[in-house]
């Protein structure tokens, strides 16, 4: 009897155990993949107007780039207020990576939380960072979906087909409560360059250059005398953001044909190896390498231009903080994107600022509707405020090398943002107290007919573009810091505070373009949507900020 008691008794606790473990589970379960959390802004605006085909391969492997907070963005926010106002202690009292990851970075057990439900879900972890702002990750469509919550599908609109997630990401609270984005689950969106091909110019077909020569542009900027100081960029380094790589032998072979000492540069691949070649990645390297050829150059590639692997390149390029000055010409309209994306970006630029990196961004070659449509929009990433806007001019010299006239360019973007409420830097003369960003901050020669030589596998063509005014822009400010003789900082606060006369300007540092518009915005007296402050007089601006 007590035998038969005794194998009853253990019966009863293994079964007992037994549910108390699938209790266990159902409540593991629960929290991973049960109770959830949104995160707002996720879904593309072009759902509204797309037709549903099916669901996507099940199989198909996706990149995810997962967005996180930063701990304290009132603390960051009043942190890149105080390191830009000249009256502040903490003026230019630049951090290092591993500072802003300490006093505005999520916490250690945040970033490792969400690394291990990625992990816990299926993922391969592909890339973390010491900032703990991004964690890259690899999966099929299936784990994707039960990581995030989502149903991916195939959608048509027009003529392009292309996958989406159908809703926003459901997260469990805990881990939802510190992502502020995740990008990779759609393929509908990607940055484009603003190179523009001269109609007249045959595409890379020619043997001898047309366009201004670096020659030129020095002598109409006034690059000259600075280079007659002894300033050429030496102890600076221009990060270039880009997609694609470009060929050695045609950025040698530029530089040699204009008689220029090819400058040291380096690359770096972001999300794979590339294995294109691609125009702006050489137009860039090729324009700023001949303007500033005594800076080092650190070209970082992006394998495609999908967004998830760009937020990977300005969080590589940051997180290095290997450079002072950072050029890209790669961008996308404002509203196409789900503003969730430009968040987590957001946060990777306003680390750049407190690091003292200065960055410039084409403002777009579609005038003042970036979208190709009826509606106003500017162009991202040069609408984040932490990122200096470079709108286009028209531009003719007179035979001895001055400038003739310069006008706003019709393809100039610049205009209003949708997303990001206006800097405290952004005022002075002619600027609209609308509340929200106002690009274009300043300006460089831009249009196609009054373009440039590229060399690019093997031959000539002429190109325009506000590509050419971020990369010339870049050149700029790294001879600004060879002359100052430190980082000088972001360009939005730097810019208008020179413009504002904080510090006065003892040379006019910006030609005011007054002629022009850009279809919506006309350039005028002062700060316009097209132009910004103007052109540069290189010289003049860095003696004015030395």
């Amino acid at each position: 009897m007590e035998q038969k008691y005794q194998r009853f008794m253990l019966f009863t606790i293994a079964i007992v155990a037994s549910l108390l473990g699938a209790f266990a589970q159902s409540t593991a379960s629960a929290q991973s993949f049960g109770r959830r959390m949104g995160i707002s802004h996720h879904t593309l605006p072009a759902l509204a107007n797309a037709t549903f085909l099916s669901q996507t391969s099940r199989g198909r492997q996706l990149d995810i780039a997962v967005g996180l907070n930063a701990a304290d963005t009132a603390a960051l926010n009043a942190r890149i207020e105080q390191i830009s106002d000249r009256n502040s202690p903490l003026y230019h009292q630049f951090l290092t990576p591993a500072q802003f990851a300490d006093q505005f970075g999520p916490s250690q057990g945040d970033y490792e939380a969400v690394v291990n439900y990625l992990t816990a879900n299926g993922l391969t972890v592909t890339a973390v960072y010491p900032n703990r702002l991004v964690v890259e990750a690899h999966g099929n469509v299936t784990q994707v979906e039960q990581a995030f919550g989502v149903k991916i599908n195939d959608y048509i609109q027009g003529n392009q087909v292309f996958f989406a997630n159908d809703r926003d990401p459901q997260l469990p609270p805990a881990i939802a409560s510190v992502v502020s984005s995740v990008k990779g689950m759609e393929n509908y969106l990607a940055l484009h360059h603003h190179a523009r091909l001269h109609a007249n110019s045959h595409a890379h077909g020619a043997s001898t250059p047309t366009g201004f020569t670096p020659q030129q542009i020095a002598t109409a900027y006034d690059f000259n005398a600075v280079y007659n100081q002894g300033y050429t960029g030496g102890g600076q380094t221009i990060a270039i953001a880009t997609a694609y790589g470009f060929s050695p032998t045609d950025v040698a072979k530029f530089w040699n044909n204009y008689g220029i000492p090819a400058p040291k540069y380096s690359t770096v691949a972001i999300g794979g190896a590339t294995r294109y070649i691609d125009t702006e990645t050489t137009l860039d390297l090729e324009q700023s390498g001949a303007m500033a050829n005594g800076a080092t150059f650190i070209v970082y590639e992006a394998a495609t231009p999908s967004l998830s692997t760009f937020e990977s390149v300005y969080n590589k390029i940051v997180s290095d903080n290997k450079a002072s000055v950072v050029t890209t010409s790669w961008g996308l309209c404002e509203q196409q994107m789900p503003s969730a994306y430009l968040k987590a970006d957001s946060a990777i630029f306003a680390e750049a600022t407190l690091q003292g990196q200065t960055w410039f961004a084409a403002a777009g070659d579609s005038g003042s509707n970036d979208c190709g449509t009826s509606t106003l929009a500017v162009d991202y990433p040069s609408s984040d405020p932490n990122v200096g806007a470079v709108g286009g001019t028209s531009l003719t010299l007179t035979d001895g090398g001055a400038i003739a006239s310069e006008s706003a360019w019709s393809g100039s973007g610049g205009g209003v943002s949708t997303v990001f409420t206006q800097p405290t830097y952004q005022t002075g003369p002619g600027v609209p107290n609308s509340g929200k960003r106002q690009t274009s901050d300043i300006a460089f020669n831009a249009n196609p007919s009054t373009g440039y030589p590229v060399y690019f596998n093997g031959s000539w063509a002429q190109y325009g573009g506000t590509s050419f005014g971020a990369p010339h822009w870049a050149a700029i400010f790294a001879l600004v810091n060879s002359a100052h003789g430190n980082r000088i900082g972001a360009a939005g606060p730097t810019l208008y505070g020179l413009a504002n006369n904080q510090p006065v300007q003892k040379l006019t540092a910006f030609r005011d373009i007054v002629n022009g518009s850009n279809g919506h915005y006309t350039a005028g007296t002062t700060w316009d949507a097209p132009t910004g402050w103007g052109s540069p007089d290189v010289n003049n601006l860095v003696q004015d900020l030395k």
